[in-house]
């Protein structure tokens, strides 16, 4: 008897032979994941305007390093929990997939490497008199210039030329971003995009992908 995964293998193999009879390119999965984060991050940015526009009732931690800790773990811990349910999806291993996954996850992995190192030389910086926010707020800069990559990316291994348009997308929010810097019009910025460069382009994903699991 054929074990589990040899299973999952032939199913898999039988899917993309059946999209690519029918003319088909495999479905690109993982929308969920942009849905997630784009939600997540727009809520901390709309959050941290109100504190910092000392709207009464907004606790005073909000927009603090702990708070983006707390949304950083928050995001990644919904990623893993739905991640299963992804990963078992029809046309997961395809190439398309596999590279937009891995782009993608490259993405989550050097954000979180860029602020934890900006948090760990933030002494270096002020030696130099460079106030540290200052330096943060490049945080939005940097992430919509690397979202622009991976959508680029995605876009051509998969075949949606669609996508492209949210590399762009993210590119004028990463160019607007660096604009506002300094600014507190800058997190209202990160927050529309992360809605439109995040959460749009997963929910239409999400719409287009295959539920049935394989």
């Amino acid at each position: 008897m054929a074990s589990g995964e040899e299973q999952n293998l032939a199913s898999e193999i039988a899917y993309v032979k059946t999209l690519a009879e029918e003319g088909r390119n495999a479905p690109l999965i993982g929308g969920v994941f942009y849905f997630i984060w784009g939600l997540t991050l727009a809520a901390a940015c709309l959050l941290t305007w109100l504190r910092v526009t000392n709207v009464a009732g907004v606790p005073g931690l909000v927009g603090g390093t702990g708070f983006w800790i707390g949304v950083f773990v928050f995001g990644w811990a919904v990623c893993f929990l739905a991640g299963r349910k992804v990963g078992a999806k029809p046309g997961a291993m395809t190439i398309g997939n596999r590279t937009a996954m891995s782009a993608w996850f490259g993405v989550g992995i050097f954000m979180l490497v860029y602020w934890f190192s900006l948090l760990a030389f933030h002494g270096n910086f002020e030696a130099e008199g460079i106030k540290p926010y200052a330096l943060f707020n490049t945080m939005f800069p940097v992430a919509f210039g690397v979202y622009g990559i991976a959508f680029y990316a995605t876009a051509t291994a998969a075949r949606l030329d669609w996508l492209r348009g949210f590399a762009l997308a993210a590119w004028i929010f990463s160019v607007a971003s660096l604009y506002y810097l300094g600014d507190v019009r800058q997190i209202v910025v990160a927050g529309v995009g992360s809605l439109v460069c995040a959460a749009l382009p997963g929910l239409i994903l999400m719409r287009r992908e295959p539920s049935e699991i394989v």
